[in-house]
């Protein structure tokens, strides 16, 4: 009784190296340095992975090589494959970092912010010490030069010509509760952090200017506090256009409540701080990169 062949069920990495190999030289030869094989083992290598995946990847001619449908579409795979397989290995060998680094973030972006940087951070430091400090921008911003810090996020219009990296940026828009009456108050109830923070400064500037009356009906350095009140119709509230939800709605714009502009996120890291602090403020700043490339939130 004959037994068929077992099907071949994963794709050999080295035979994917080696397809980029050629593609990206155009020559056997060329690809057969690069991978430190001969240009015969090559040819084997390539027919190897061809009878794998049972389709010609080449189109051969004299003196030229050139991909078939099939071939152009196991690059792009070929490539993640590489990429994956040589950022694994690019983790585990690398020296295990240890120690301990101080990370300030503002009250009010920071209570979304950093439970999930923190998390992210641990899943790739896990033997890292992270000591937390939330304040007001003002505070991280002296606690970092003073060398208090080692790591500071604050929230502010520009950078007022200190050493920071710009990480993000966002627009502030007045937030009610769905079908609410708290905006149709007059004079208008907020809730507001307190004196010192650029957000208040920012969303009563705004009401200032458009002549509407308002009174400060509630105050918290805490974002979720702010919500809170949103949440019970008892205020609306100058919050970062992410946090907009089935249940919180935007209330400016045409019609609306006046708009109140856009703010920053600067990063500052301590002068000679080291190489953990480096660390945490590179993940920083791919986190969020990496989420405003998805269009998803971090503050929420």
């Amino acid at each position: 009784m004959n037994q068929m062949a077992p099907v071949v069920t994963n794709l050999d990495i080295d035979l994917a190296r080696t397809f980029v190999a050629i593609c990206e030289t155009g020559n056997f030869s060329r690809a057969a340095e690069r991978v430190f094989r001969s240009p015969s083992a090559v040819s084997l290598q390539v027919k190897k992975l061809e009878e794998t995946l049972g389709r010609p990847l080449f189109r051969r001619e004299a003196r030229v090589v050139e991909l078939t449908s099939d071939g152009e579409y196991l690059l792009g795979f070929a490539r993640k494959m590489l990429k994956l397989n040589d950022d694994a290995l690019s983790y585990f060998r690398r020296p295990v970092m240890e120690g301990r680094v101080r990370f300030g973030a503002p009250n009010d972006s920071g209570v979304f912010a950093v439970p999930e940087i923190l998390k992210r951070f641990a899943s790739t430091h896990p033997h890292v010490e992270v000591e937390v400090r939330l304040d007001t921008s003002a505070e991280l911003r002296r606690r970092c030069i003073a060398g208090a810090l080692d790591v500071a996020l604050f929230t502010c219009e520009e950078g007022g010509g200190l050493p920071v990296r710009e990480v993000h940026t966002e627009m502030l828009v007045w937030v009610g509760l769905k079908n609410g009456c708290a905006a149709m108050r007059d004079p208008l109830p907020l809730a507001l952090a307190e004196h010192g923070c650029f957000w208040r400064a920012l969303a009563l500037d705004s009401l200032d200017r458009a002549g509407r009356d308002y009174r400060i009906a509630y105050s918290s350095e805490q974002c979720q506090a702010q919500i809170a009140a949103v949440e019970a119709d008892l205020a609306i509230a100058a919050l970062p256009m992410s946090v907009l939800s089935p249940r919180l709605v935007r209330l400016d714009g045409p019609g609306g409540l006046p708009p109140i502009g856009t703010y920053r996120v600067d990063m500052m890291t301590r002068e000679g701080s080291g190489p953990v602090a480096e660390a945490l403020a590179e993940h920083i700043a791919d986190s969020f990169r990496e989420r405003a490339g998805q269009g998803a939130r971090l503050f929420a």
